[in-house]
């Protein structure tokens, strides 16, 4: 029998296939040398690829610890917090930061809630205003029945009802109380009026009346003049018991009244009943003031010091004289 040639094997014990033979003999050496090539790249790069894994865990790892502790994990952040002084106060800086200012938020809304409160109470006590207001005018619970006048000695009630001249039957809140007072004020013996409502029913007006302390001639006679230098109403013919002013411009604005008027005001109440005349001396320049007692005399002077030449005039007149100079409380005289 004639001897087989054994066959060559195609695939290798893992079932890969393999090259021709005589296709690997012609490529052998190529292969083999670009096989070798390739295996010794793999041999000679296995230790730079670990040198190069071996460095980026390097570079991980330093960029891990430069990281702050609140990105770090759970697992690092106490040992690196006591190491570092300063750590907790970085780690809550940005956590403070980043959390809603919980306490202004709820001062805000309290603020809100306030105003919106005081509005809407404004807004109901303006409906009901509003309401109590068209009731007094509209439903005639509260209408003008009666007028009340007090305060009144000298003048005439009736006068004062007449110059207020307030109509009855109006609605209570309609009544124009500033008129109704300036009305009355132009009374000659009226220094001062207040005029209110008295609910429901009735408007109240209190005077006050001027109150004479002197007497002044004028062109209409002899008038009552007041504490303020007003002549405001034509004496009586049984003249009061008051000093005559013997100039003749009397009124507020007038130096000589205001002279006058302010040396009556500063003597005690027993010695004024005593004076019958007041005159005044250069009221243009400096109004000097002397005052008639009867048969005796006094220069007063200006009205300083007034204080201290009441007191010593208040002494002088215990004793005999016709003129008593108190124009210098320092140096009085006496002239018998």
């Amino acid at each position: 029998m004639a001897r087989r040639t054994p066959r060559t094997p195609t695939t290798d014990g893992r079932g890969r296939r393999l090259r021709d033979p005589q296709t690997a003999a012609r490529g052998e050496g190529t292969d083999a040398g670009g096989k070798g090539e390739r295996v010794a790249d793999r041999v000679g790069t296995r230790p730079a690829a670990a040198e190069r894994a071996k460095r980026i865990r390097a570079e991980r790892a330093e960029q891990r610890d430069k990281l702050l502790p609140a990105q770090r994990g759970r697992g690092d952040s106490g040992g690196a917090d006591e190491a570092r002084p300063g750590a907790r106060a970085r780690r809550a800086a940005p956590a403070a930061a980043a959390r809603p200012p919980a306490r202004r938020n709820d001062l805000r809304f309290k603020i809100r809630r306030r105003i919106a409160l005081a509005v809407l109470v404004l807004a109901v006590l303006a409906a009901l205003g509003g309401g109590f207001w068209a009731a007094l005018v509209y439903t005639g619970i509260a209408e003008v029945e009666q007028v009340e006048v007090t305060g009144a000695l000298v003048v005439p009630r009736e006068q004062i009802v007449d110059a207020a001249a307030v109509e009855t039957g109006v609605p209570l809140a309609t009544v124009d109380t500033r008129a109704i007072a300036q009305r009355v004020a132009q009374l000659p013996g009226i220094g001062s009026v207040q005029v209110s409502r008295g609910w429901p029913h009735t408007v109240a007006i209190e005077v006050t009346e001027r109150s004479a302390v002197a007497l002044a001639r004028t062109p209409e006679g002899i008038t009552l003049v007041d504490a303020a230098g007003v002549a405001y109403q034509q004496a009586p013919e049984v003249l009061p018991a008051l000093p005559m002013l013997g100039f003749g411009a009397v009124g507020p604005d007038d130096p000589a009244t205001r002279a006058a008027l302010a040396v009556l005001a500063a003597l005690p109440a027993d010695l004024r009943a005593q004076v019958r005349t007041v005159d005044v001396d250069s009221p243009a320049v400096e109004p000097t003031v002397r005052l008639g007692l009867g048969e005796r005399q006094v220069r007063f002077g200006t009205p300083d010091r007034a204080a201290d030449k009441v007191a010593v005039l208040v002494a002088l007149l215990t004793q005999d004289g016709t003129v008593f100079d108190v124009s210098s409380p320092d140096l009085p005289t006496v002239t018998r």
